[in-house]
């Protein structure tokens, strides 16, 4: 197969459905030919990456398994990489140098979606789990954008914990009031005028809501969009 990409996913599963979801909407196609070509690589028993980061002397480290797995899949030579976790970004420069293949980041493209709207100064408030928060996974590239970064109180996160990981990871249950009560704490009580969301269990009640055009970014979406651009510009090469 000529001219195509690889997504790691799996972290967790319904997201990356997502994802995929997204990038089939996104492509122009008027036959089954039009669509893109990708290979999806749902990792879903890959160690929790959050729960590492937060206790690593007590649980797996996730990434030998992601290396293995980028290596495994450099051999089939894609295009580029997709890694739909954005906990996982932690890892991002060992993966990087474990390929030669390119790895889309979802985290800075997510700032520079930011960029496109909203000038410097802006307060731009970040959720996701407790790893990517407390590992400042989007913080360096939100602070040299020049912008005013918020962090989740101790409060919101425990929200956004709950309904990352007892609601919908355990139940599958996505919800609606528990997602709307975070995002009009962040805008109300913390005042941030753009608020993104750095976890794709996140992406999915976004995809519910669609609160994207009242200041929310999601980074799956931005990822699925640059994915979509980029592996049609390999195959118009």
């Amino acid at each position: 197969m000529d001219n195509f990409f690889t997504i790691i996913g799996g972290m967790g599963t319904i997201a990356t459905e997502l994802y995929i979801k997204q990038i089939n909407q996104k492509t122009p196609a008027k036959n089954d030919q039009d669509y893109l070509n990708y290979i999806l690589v749902n990792y879903s028993t890959i160690p929790d990456r959050s729960t590492y980061l937060m206790s690593r002397e007590e649980t797996i480290n996730p990434l030998p398994y992601l290396l293995d797995t980028f290596k495994t899949q450099s051999a089939l030579n894609p295009n580029f990489f997709v890694l739909t976790c954005n906990t996982a970004h932690y890892f991002f420069k060992e993966l990087e140098k474990a390929t030669d293949v390119p790895i889309l980041h979802m985290p800075k493209l997510a700032v520079k979606e930011v960029t496109k709207t909203y000038p410097k100064g802006t307060k731009v408030g970040i959720i996701g789990t407790e790893g990517t928060i407390k590992n400042k996974i989007y913080d360096p590239f939100i602070l040299e954008e020049g912008y005013d970064l918020v962090h989740p109180t101790l409060e919101i996160q425990r929200m956004v914990s709950t309904l990352i990981f007892d609601k919908i990871k355990q139940q599958n249950f996505l919800d609606k009031e528990l997602y709307d009560q975070i995002i009009n704490k962040m805008f109300t009580e913390l005042n941030c005028e753009v608020v993104i969301l750095g976890c794709t269990e996140l992406s999915l009640m976004e995809d519910m809501e669609n609160y994207q055009n009242n200041h929310v970014i999601d980074p799956q979406n931005v990822l699925a969009e640059e994915s979509v651009k980029l592996a049609l510009s390999y195959r118009n090469k």
